[in-house]
């Protein structure tokens, strides 16, 4: 057999490359399965140019193996490659990609099969597929490269079933095959799962575990590992794609702060070293990626650290009306509002305007200390800036608290800034356990105290700042007392 190949290469140390060594001093190497061919390569010669000199000429390991298989139609595993490539692509109901990914696979297990002894599909069994699907990759002579990892086994599996299935659906003698290369071809499949289903989000945590790591050797992983698994679950995935992402970010995290660090997962799970995390020790990385670990980080913080990372008030659906505060919470609030910690003054006023007259964030950001007047009937009111400028007269309620707020330095702002994101950082410091107070419920509490008290519609409409007369009628199951029949007439005598 000869191959007809020109090369063309400016290189002199092509004599002492491994192909030429082996076909020049062991010529009749492989004398029993080819021959050696030869190749036209052009050598540069000084003063004169390119000159081409033959050249041996090495097939690699697997032709070699091919080349050894007996031409017979009828029994040899080489004349099936040709069709079972055809069938694959026509019938295996697969896409053209993954077809041809499949049909890839025919060529390298049919060499490997020869260089077994094994040249028909009576001798194939499932045990030879499975030493194919684990072979460690080789160079063009034979030479091992690297082993295969555990996802290239799945790989390479995948394609023997999808060669065996084409063979079988051509004819191939399968009465021979054993129990062995049934359980191959059907293998026992669990019951299948959705990928939101609990159970199965508990089996991908629990099997968790990456090829290649860039944050640290796998050794250390596994220190942290098993809280690292822990956490995520507690924090509940929504799928099992979601729950390896928040894998991934957390165990790199993870590493950094109990191994560099020597710290303690919830310890070091704060804001700042978060960001730290991400901008300073992942600095090479992209913004992408950079973007997405920190989401991951701050949506797993609540879970990790609840103290460093308290959970904002919930949202509220837009058909439903948030639920009015209970006395016993309004009661919470005035005492967290009291604490003698930071921002104390901010804090007051917050709840004082919030709760006690139903102000939105920008107009309690936007209110000076003279705003907070006195009436002359003893109550305290409200003067509201801005396109909605009002007088609000507070609840009684929180007149003790005003009074307490207008006793302090009056030369500041409540609030350092007029923006409303300046109001939510502060609301977030008033807390009942894990819940922050709500802008939008204490507004509805101070709705809900007005509909009590029995104050005109209109003037509620007034002293609010305008609010739909729809809000009031889903504010009223919060308000309405149970009233026997007969009371229902008497009080309906007034009209």
């Amino acid at each position: 057999m000869q191959y007809n190949v020109n090369l063309r290469s400016g290189s002199e140390s092509t004599a002492g490359t491994p192909i030429y060594r082996q076909a020049t001093q062991n010529p009749a190497r492989f004398s029993d399965n080819c021959s050696i061919g030869i190749v036209r390569m052009s050598k540069p010669v000084r003063g004169i140019g390119f000159v081409e000199v033959p050249l041996p000429f090495e097939p690699s390991y697997r032709n070699r193996a091919l080349m050894a298989v007996a031409p017979d139609p009828d029994a040899s595993l080489r004349d099936w490659s040709a069709a079972i490539r055809a069938d694959i692509e026509a019938n295996s109901g697969l896409s053209p990609s993954s077809a041809k990914r499949a049909a890839s696979g025919g060529s390298p297990l049919f060499a490997f099969a020869a260089l077994q002894g094994v040249r028909t599909w009576r001798a194939v069994s499932a045990d030879l597929l499975l030493e194919w699907s684990a072979e460690p990759l080789r160079d063009r002579g034979g030479r091992i490269v690297r082993e295969r990892n555990a996802d290239e086994i799945r790989a390479q599996m995948w394609k023997a079933r999808h060669i065996v299935a084409a063979a079988v659906r051509l004819g191939a003698p399968v009465q021979q095959l054993d129990n062995g290369m049934r359980d191959f071809l059907d293998p026992p499949q669990k019951p299948e799962r959705a990928d939101d289903d609990p159970a199965e989000i508990a089996d991908a945590v629990a099997a968790w575990r990456p090829q290649r790591w860039r944050h640290g050797s796998l050794r250390n992983l596994d220190t942290v590992l098993p809280e690292v698994r822990e956490r995520v679950l507690a924090a509940e995935p929504e799928d099992v794609h979601e729950a390896r992402k928040w894998l991934r970010a957390l165990a790199g995290f993870a590493l950094w702060a109990v191994v560099d660090r020597h710290s303690d997962l919830a310890a070091m799970h704060t804001p700042n070293n978060v960001e730290t995390w991400v901008m300073r020790v992942n600095s090479g990385q992209d913004a992408d990626w950079q973007n997405r670990a920190r989401g991951v980080l701050r949506r797993l913080g609540p879970t990790v650290n609840p103290a460093a990372w308290p959970r904002p008030a919930k949202p509220i659906p837009a058909r439903q009306v948030a639920a009015p505060y209970q006395a016993k919470d309004e009661q919470a609030f005035r005492a967290a509002a009291l604490l003698p910690r930071r921002d104390r003054r901010a804090r007051m006023w917050v709840v004082i305007a919030a709760a006690g007259a139903g102000l939105n964030g920008t107009e309690i950001a936007a209110a000076e200390p003279s705003d907070l007047a006195e009436r002359p009937d003893g109550r305290w009111e409200i003067h509201v800036r801005g396109i909605r400028a009002r007088r609000v007269p507070l609840r009684r309620d929180y007149l003790a608290l005003a009074a307490e707020l207008a006793s302090t330095e009056r030369d500041t702002r409540y609030v350092g800034s007029d923006k409303p994101g300046a109001v939510h950082q502060i609301v977030q410091r008033i807390r009942i356990g894990d819940d922050g107070l709500s802008l939008t419920r204490a507004r509805n509490t101070f709705l809900a105290a007005h509909l009590r008290a029995e104050t005109p519609p209109a003037a509620l409409v007034v002293i609010a700042g305008g609010v739909s007369y729809a809000t009031l009628d889903r504010l009223l199951p919060h308000v309405a007392d149970r009233v026997d029949p007969d009371d229902a007439v008497e009080r309906a005598l007034g009209a």
